[in-house]
């Protein structure tokens, strides 16, 4: 029953979002999104199933992870952009369109509570401390599959040297040497970046490398190590003394991390 659950989900979510992929020109942008949302929801049962999550909380994270950037697709039809700083808080659209096309129909009511609470969560710069246990456990989910998508998907972005479509990395300036210093100043310090202080792309390469700090569960911290992707950032950020003292810290931590939780 469950996984049929996950399925009529599934098939709400496509046909919220088939109108948008129709789209003539922006095809790209919601196909992204469609994709993205596609693994997030893999990603999510891996971590799900490695760290014996309990199924009420497993299922949670399934639907959660599908409907977690239902916003997405309004928020760029209305205002052009994925940068929630100059539009809206995409995670607060993400909620209210799923209600309104009521994809959450037929979810039990505690189940249905999680997974709101993980959908607004999922975009906050840290969790709330007072957090049910079980909402607190959907909500990191989600946040950890999430990131795990975006750093496949932002090297990619990187890596084309003109890309096409900049809104992928919010528009940010490239240059192959520059970067805001608050930002790895804070980085340095074990914060996590802020996407106020984004201004070059390699701003936002500091900053997706700082997600490690906010990992929640040893699978995350594996997958991240056995795909490699810090080690792929890295090289091609500047490689100037304050970046390869961030390298050494990120690694020391992603090790302890491996090693104990």
């Amino acid at each position: 029953m469950n996984q049929d659950l996950v399925e009529i989900v599934a098939r709400r979510f496509q046909d919220f979002t088939e109108p948008y992929l129709a789209e003539p020109g922006d095809d790209f942008a919601y196909r992204l999104k469609v994709e993205h949302t596609n693994r997030v929801r893999a990603i999510a049962t891996d971590i799900a199933s490695a760290s014996a999550m309990s199924p009420r909380v497993h299922l949670a994270a399934r639907i959660a992870a599908l409907l977690h950037d239902v916003g997405r697709f309004p928020q760029y039809k209305r205002y052009r952009t994925f940068r929630d700083a100059v539009s809206a808080n995409h995670a607060a659209l993400s909620v209210r369109h799923a209600l309104r096309a009521g994809m959450l129909a037929d979810v039990p009511a505690d189940i249905r509570r999680l997974v709101l609470g993980a959908v607004i969560l999922h975009n906050v710069r840290t969790l709330p401390a007072t957090l049910p246990e079980d909402t607190l456990a959907v909500a990191r989910l989600v946040r950890d599959s999430d990131k795990l998508d975006i750093y496949r998907v932002m090297i990619a972005h990187f890596a084309q040297e003109d890309p096409e479509h900049p809104e992928v990395a919010l528009d940010v300036k490239r240059h192959p040497t520059a970067y805001t210093q608050a930002v790895l100043t804070g980085l340095l310090r074990g914060e996590t970046g802020d996407y106020r202080h984004i201004v070059w792309v390699n701003d936002f390469k500091l900053m997706v490398v700082g997600w490690l700090y906010d990992l929640n569960y040893r699978s995350s911290c594996q997958m991240l190590h056995d795909l490699g992707y810090l080690d792929t950032i890295f090289a091609s950020l500047p490689a100037d003394p304050q970046v390869l003292a961030l390298r050494t810290r990120i690694m020391d931590h992603l090790a302890d991390r491996l090693a104990n939780g």
